[in-house]
């Protein structure tokens, strides 16, 4: 065996070992949170980033991560560049500072070996309530990020090893769900204090030599695997592509063009619409994701998800539009909507000329509900509501885009929340999707409705007298009607819709 060899061998041992060792934080994660965004929807990524902030290796079950947990944890060291030290450790929650929307929060752990910055863990995670005008922060009217959370600019949770008791209560005194929230940042800290044990265990055992070429090994290949799979398209042959926005009232399109350029595969969203004054712009970091994930589907599965794959690709995205917007604009519904029209738009450009469907379609959003007791309520803890799943663009499975969160069981959803689900089946005919219809059995709940134009979300009274269509209170014997897309076009029954 020649020492070429044996080193390919040997690298592929030590970044299977560092990926591992991410994995785990990652399943514990799931395993001490409280929140069940983080527990049961498994809204969250956990990553590895060198000391170049180089991600060496990420895991995710949601795509709006891909891009947006490297450049979270650039912008907080990017703040802190001359002031960070052993034991300090940073979080962030900016849309603007790498982020998605402002409820998703940056943990990240600064490693040091000798004195030198070395590979470093991180966690982003979705928390359950960071302020803003509506629990949850779903807001469907906001215009600017205020209005759907605080936003948490780089900050130190502890710094030196020393936990800043100040800046903690400043972060839970900000949430309705004070408790829960200091439970899940205490939950994130253990899970990289633990990941960063054992990452210094690796650099012990091998070195921090034979982990960096291993680390720099999987990138170069991840970066051929993902050029590798692109059609190979000139600038002046650049691929169309095109998608609408799935929210009412838009009437717009997403547009793109996709061709190579030297050693990168480009994106070039130039034609995108403007901004809106709405809650459906997405960050660069969304629109990113959301293309790649769109462009690998087919390999996401197989590849290591590290900084060769995110730089094999260049893009241009105009800032002022509703996918690069310009501060302070609200993007909470960004990745729910938009970030599927730029999925759909990338799939038709990359099938262009392509008749055997190479790329398949991963987009596809489906409503879903934001429930919480009424707002002056002494414990206001909001609960997403989404029973079901629209099947992907061109298949009868669940969206990819739509993440890897497990489907509330009708058991848990009445034992824990007091809804009682009455039916959850496939639908028959053209439309093959799915419908959930769910009771109110105990309490009361105010809601935010959101129901793309390929779904239904319906609302229905047991007292119809004291249904005005204004109403925003679920009351015990109400229902509520999902209607999830299939492969086919929604048949819709055109009954009574009662939304925001």
């Amino acid at each position: 065996m020649t020492k070429n060899a044996a080193n390919q061998i040997e690298d592929q041992i030590v970044y299977g070992k560092l990926a591992a060792l991410n994995r785990h934080a990652g399943d514990r994660l799931q395993r001490i949170s409280r929140s069940p965004l983080i527990a049961e929807d498994r809204m969250f990524a956990a990553g590895v980033l060198t000391a170049r902030l180089e991600l060496a290796h990420q895991l995710q079950y949601e795509p709006e991560h891909l891009y947006a947990l490297r450049a979270s944890v650039r912008h907080a060291f990017d703040r802190f560049a001359y002031d960070i030290a052993e034991g300090d450790v940073i979080l962030t929650a900016d849309p603007y500072g790498g982020g998605t929307k402002g409820q998703s929060l940056t943990l990240v752990v600064p490693t040091f070996v000798d004195g030198e910055l070395a590979l470093s863990p991180a966690i982003r995670a979705q928390m359950t309530d960071l302020g803003g005008e509506i629990p949850g922060g779903f807001n469907p009217v906001a215009y600017e990020l205020w209005q759907e959370s605080v936003r948490i600019t780089p900050v130190k949770l502890f710094a030196g090893g020393k936990l800043q008791r100040d800046v903690l209560r400043f972060l839970t005194t900000n949430s309705r769900t004070s408790e829960w929230f200091g439970d899940d940042l205490e939950a994130l800290h253990a899970c990289c204090r633990e990941s960063q044990r054992s990452i210094l265990e690796l650099i012990h055992e091998y070195g921090m030599e034979k982990v960096n070429r291993s680390v720099s090994s999987m990138l170069a290949y991840a970066r051929s695997e993902a050029l590798r799979a692109l059609p190979d398209a000139s600038e002046a042959a650049a691929l169309p592509g095109k998608a609408d926005l799935p929210f009412e009232g838009a009437d717009l399109e997403i547009r793109v063009r996709a061709y190579r350029d030297e050693d990168r595969f480009v994106f070039d969203f130039a034609d995108s619409p403007a901004q809106r004054h709405s809650p459906y712009n997405c960050t660069r970091e969304t629109a990113q994701s959301f293309a790649v994930s769109a462009a690998l589907a087919h390999l996401l599965d197989d590849l290591p998800l590290n900084d060769g794959l995110l730089e094999s690709f260049r893009f241009e995205l105009p800032p002022g539009s509703i996918i690069c917007p310009e501060f302070p604009a609200a993007t909470a519904l960004g990745g729910s909507y938009t970030g599927h029209a730029v999925a759909a738009a990338v799939t038709d450009a990359l099938n262009a000329g392509n008749s055997d469907g190479a790329y398949p379609g991963i987009h596809g959003t489906g409503p879903w509900a934001m429930l919480y007791p009424p707002v002056g309520s002494e414990r206001v803890v909001p609960m997403r509501v989404d029973p079901g799943f629209a099947s992907a663009g061109d298949g009868w499975g669940p969206a990819g885009l739509s993440g890897s969160g497990r489907l509330m069981s009708a058991e848990e959803l009445e034992a824990r929340y007091g809804f009682r689900m009455e039916r959850r089946e496939r639908l028959e005919g053209n439309d093959r999707g799915m419908e959930v219809r769910l009771r109110v059995l105990d309490g009361e709940w105010e809601y935010k409705l959101f129901s793309p134009e390929e779904g239904e979300l319906s609302i229905h009274a047991a007292d119809a007298s004291a249904a005005p269509s204004g109403k925003r209170t679920l009351k015990p014997g109400d229902v509520i009607d999902f209607r999830y897309k299939g492969p086919g076009p929604l048949e819709r029954k055109g009954g009574t819709r009662d939304e925001d």
